[in-house]
């Protein structure tokens, strides 16, 4: 439960208002790139935090899709790529926002500064934000922050997802490794992100939680990475059906990387695990592969 070296000098480092990621030449060291994202996510939740319970309606516009922006995402990516410029200046960096295209060779950095605005914009609790590095063009960390609940997570490759709980009203800072306890192992447990095409798919989970198939169906919304490290936890299977267009590096790189850290996966509706970038179509993402198989057999069939 409690944080390794690494992260609690990370982490009062930036309750002390000092830098961490200031680092320069050590690109190719894994815990160079830890601490170099530890550190700008720990300061992008303090300015989410800042703006949550603040007056918005000057700070949000709309873009073509409907979709609200804030000042404060543009603002996020400019400190991200400041930084990563001091840190790695060889490094690319693609941005919700500001753009970019994620090299095929060298490192880069993929940022969602918010992840479900209309949760920010609406002080709820399910938006995040999503850092994904990569190399040579695969992903080998990704990080999610809620500001809002203090949670982050990380996963590198070939090291598991740490999930560490920030203090937020002065209790001990916490740590531990995903999955986490699951008190009912056989219970089947669904998270359903809500889209414009998935009446059908709702009908189904929920014909099936009535015939006791299913034991929860939920459709909170929010950020996908928001799910995907609430499907790292270990009792969620999390259902999206990801069909407006192909996935962006910093759209799902992140979350697949907790999940597959916590010894689960992000698969396709036939099994096949899919790409960290690029993707189209529907996925479902959880710990435990029987239950992915049973939410996906129940997609499926709703589909059709």
């Amino acid at each position: 439960m409690t944080l390794t070296k690494l992260e609690r000098a990370c982490v009062d480092a930036h309750r002390k208002g000092n830098r961490t990621d200031a680092i320069v030449g050590t690109a190719g060291d894994q815990a160079a790139w830890l601490r170099f994202g530890l550190s700008v996510l720990l300061e992008t939740g303090r300015m989410v935090r800042g703006m949550r319970l603040r007056p918005m309606d000057e700070g949000v516009q709309f873009k073509s899709d409907g979709s609200p922006v804030t000042a404060l995402e543009r603002r996020i990516e400019a400190f991200v790529r400041e930084r990563l410029t001091e840190f790695c200046p060889e490094a690319g960096f693609v941005g919700e926002e500001s753009g970019g295209a994620l090299p095929l060779r060298g490192f880069a950095v993929a940022l969602d500064p918010v992840d479900g605005t209309w949760s920010l914009v609406n002080r709820t609790e399910t938006c995040t934000t999503g850092l994904a590095f990569f190399h040579d063009g695969e992903a080998f960390l990704g990080m999610v922050l809620n500001p809002a609940t203090g949670e982050l997570a990380y996963a590198a490759r070939d090291t598991g997802t740490r999930l560490l709980q920030i203090s937020l009203f002065g209790e001990e800072d916490a740590a531990f490794p995903l999955p986490g306890e699951r008190l009912r192992r056989q219970a089947l447990l669904v998270n359903l992100q809500p889209s414009r095409d998935a009446q059908a798919v709702v009908g189904g989970l929920f014909e099936a939680w009535r015939a006791g198939g299913v034991n929860m169906v939920k459709l909170p919304g929010g950020s996908p990475l928001w799910a995907m490290l609430e499907a790292a936890k270990g009792s969620f299977v999390y259902v999206n059906l990801w069909s407006r267009r192909a996935a962006h590096a910093y759209d799902l790189a992140a979350g697949i990387m907790l999940v597959r850290g916590a010894g689960g996966d992000v698969t396709d509706l036939a099994g096949k695990p899919i790409e960290t970038t690029d993707h189209r179509g529907p996925f479902v993402a959880g710990i435990d592969q029987e239950a992915r198989r049973k939410v996906a057999a129940i997609v499926r069939k709703s589909l059709d």
